[in-house]
């Protein structure tokens, strides 16, 4: 019993040294910014091996907020993203390519544990769902699903150093494109990065 106390004891006054903000061990409950950078969008499944990955901006807002006495939090943003992709085809017996685009916006939802580093730095490890909406008609063809949601997971590391932030990740995409196939799949995939600046909430 007495053991239990001294344990208890020593893990409060740990957890109240922990959360002192002057040691810079402790990241704000809640962040809000801007977030702009780069995508590398293309398909992956069956009969991918013509089509290729683009290079494209997204950009859009962010936030995350504290759920669990650690540092736990809980992320959402609404962003403007291409999930556009290159593809080759044969026209009059020659090869040509084609790029398409997909403008979408995309609302991701993350949890993420903050590690401080150093001082007024933390890392990020983030996992979460994302769902996007397509914003126009994409050139697909016959055998595609014309269903403009597309949702899947999430998954990357961030930094936060003070207000600027940096975030790299990967979307896998869950939704199956080959409509009604059981025998084929074809699935988004979405490389990013992300640099950005928190007007609320930095130390």
């Amino acid at each position: 019993m007495m053991l239990a106390a001294a344990m208890l004891l020593t893990a409060t006054t740990a957890n109240a040294q922990f959360r002192k903000k002057d040691n810079a061990r402790v990241p704000d409950r809640f962040h809000m910014g801007i977030r702009g950078g780069v995508t590398a969008s293309t398909l992956t499944g069956d009969n991918t091996d013509d089509i290729k990955g683009l290079w494209f901006p997204t950009g859009g807002f962010g936030l995350d907020f504290q759920v669990a006495p650690i540092p736990i939090f809980l992320g959402v943003g609404l962003y403007y993203q291409n999930q556009g992709y290159s593809y080759e085809y044969k026209r009059y017996g020659y090869t040509e390519t084609k790029d398409v685009d997909a403008h979408c916006v995309q609302l991701p939802l993350t949890a993420s544990y903050h590690i401080n580093v150093a001082p007024n730095l933390f890392i990020n490890p983030f996992l979460g769902p994302w769902f996007s909406y397509n914003c126009e008609d994409v050139d697909k063809d016959n055998d595609w699903n014309d269903d403009r949601f597309d949702y899947g997971v999430r998954f990357g590391c961030g930094m936060n150093f003070g207000r600027l932030t940096l975030d790299l990740g990967y979307d896998i995409g869950l939704k199956n494109w080959y409509d009604g196939s059981k025998d084929y799949s074809i699935h988004t995939g979405i490389l990013f990065m992300t640099v950005g600046f928190n007007w609320a909430g930095s130390r």
